[in-house]
């Protein structure tokens, strides 16, 4: 694909206007909820099946996983006052560019994923480094995942087993689910496996102030909390804790596949903007009480807090969760490569062999990837914290910004607020840069640091 004759869903190729791309983000081809199907992927009803209410339960979802339980830790590194503040500045800037991702898909129907828009705004070039980093980047998730399912079914067996084995039994478990076709037939288990980590997150939350101490905390004699308002950690441990938060919201480069599935796209933003408010609030009340009660004896994942009981119970209902999450990300990586491989082709919406031979040697190759990695780096927070940098900060800021710079080309000099809008996406280039080398560096030495300090089990061992 290029800039002048990107193809359609249909495989014919749709010349584009060069002014497209220069008007404001709120584009013209909205119109009455709906936009021009001319380009869509997929125009079969069976892969556009997507209300807004089931929209917004996939979008939760998506980012209620993995990173709220690294956010009481997190607290403890930053202190609860500036990890409040990151946590509502992420919300803000993500759900920003989420929209902004959504507008860039209404101009141009035919974009399916960010390394489509990024064949738009910058070439062939630009498209392959984004697709090299969406693919990266839910590979890792879906490995962070896979590694919080073993612990808590290791957990649950009352520790016995290999984790190797715990970890296999995750991988094949998202494997299998992964490989329903469609985002209409998954839905109904994205609501179980929200109200599944929904609940087992509350069940923390109750669980710890009913507790003498956490389960980190020396069982017997005196013990301090340190509960900190603003704490005062060095570059390393500061960055990677926020990278860690920010974590919690980085699953929207996947919301534009998402929209590919909706009936009517136009109705993306009432998903969006319900499904982030709820998400934010959830961070904040789940992160500040976990914290408050369990201090610098935070567990991460946070689902061990309380210990005992409570944490099997805990582990044990956010099992579902825990594998509609890497369900999901292994899904929306699946679909990246179906389309990818077979778009132009008759076989993309036609039940044929090479259709299902491209389906599940995706899903299973994905998870098989997915799975090497989770044993390879068998710990939680830094595999957070790696995937949020390297990954998920070009995909979330850098990129969407130059979708809204390259929309808004022409007339971002138009006006004080026009150019105010433009200093704040060349910004959000910025720090999406420095987030990915700095961020990818202080990950890198932790993990090396931890390592040396023995206080992470080795690779490939149980």
């Amino acid at each position: 694909m290029d800039n002048s004759s990107p193809k359609t869903g249909n495989g014919s190729t749709e010349k584009i206007d060069p002014s497209l791309g220069r008007n404001d983000i709120a584009d013209e081809t909205m119109k009455n909820g709906t936009a021009d199907d001319n380009g869509e992927v997929f125009n079969q009803a069976e892969f556009r099946a997507l209300g807004w209410i089931r929209t917004a339960i996939i979008l939760m979802k998506l980012c209620f996983a993995t990173g709220v339980l690294t956010i009481p830790s997190a607290f403890s590194v930053v202190g609860y006052g500036p990890g409040i503040v990151l946590l509502f500045c992420w919300s803000a800037m993500t759900t920003y560019y989420a929209y902004v991702m959504y507008a860039f898909r209404m101009k141009y129907p035919g974009v399916h994923s960010i390394a489509d828009a990024a064949a738009i705004v910058g070439g062939p070039i630009y498209r392959e480094v984004a697709c090299f980093l969406f693919l990266l980047c839910w590979i890792l998730a879906s490995g962070s995942v896979f590694i919080g399912l073993a612990q808590g079914l290791k957990i649950l067996a009352g520790g016995r087993g290999c984790s190797v084995v715990w970890t296999l039994v995750a991988a094949t478990c998202s494997a299998i689910a992964s490989s329903i076709p469609t985002l209409g037939k998954l839905s109904f288990l994205a609501w179980i496996g929200f109200a599944s980590i929904f609940t087992a997150v509350f069940i923390v939350v109750v669980g710890v102030t009913q507790v003498d101490r956490p389960a980190a905390a020396p069982q017997t004699g005196d013990f301090v909390l340190e509960v900190v308002s603003v704490a005062s950690p060095g570059f390393v441990a500061g960055l990677t804790a926020a990278i860690n938060l920010f974590a919690g919201y980085a699953s929207t480069p996947t919301f534009i596949p998402v929209i590919a599935e909706m009936k009517v796209p136009g109705s993306f933003p009432r998903a969006l903007f319900s499904s982030q408010a709820l998400l934010v609030a959830c961070y904040v009340s789940f992160g500040m009480v976990v914290y408050f009660y369990c201090g610098q004896y935070v567990a991460s994942p946070s689902l061990a807090s309380a210990g005992g009981l409570i944490e099997k119970v805990a582990y044990g209902i956010s099992i579902p969760g825990f594998i509609m999450t890497s369900t999901l990300w292994i899904h929306l990586s699946a679909k990246f490569l179906l389309v990818r491989i077979l778009r132009n082709s008759e076989h993309l919406q036609s039940h044929t062999v090479i259709h299902w031979a491209t389906w599940f040697g995706s899903t299973v190759g994905i998870s098989a990837i997915a799975f090497v990695i989770a044993v390879g780096i068998p710990f939680f927070s830094y595999l957070i914290g790696l995937i949020g940098s390297l990954c998920c900060a070009p995909a979330c800021f850098v990129i969407p910004a130059t979708m809204a710079i390259h929309m808004d080309w022409g007339n971002h000099s138009s006006s004080k607020s026009k150019m105010a809008l433009f200093g704040f996406h060349v910004f959000t280039v910025c720090l999406g840069s420095f987030m990915t080398v700095a961020g990818s560096y202080t990950s890198i030495q932790s993990i090396v640091n931890a390592y040396r300090q023995g206080t992470v089990g080795s690779a490939f061992t149980c």
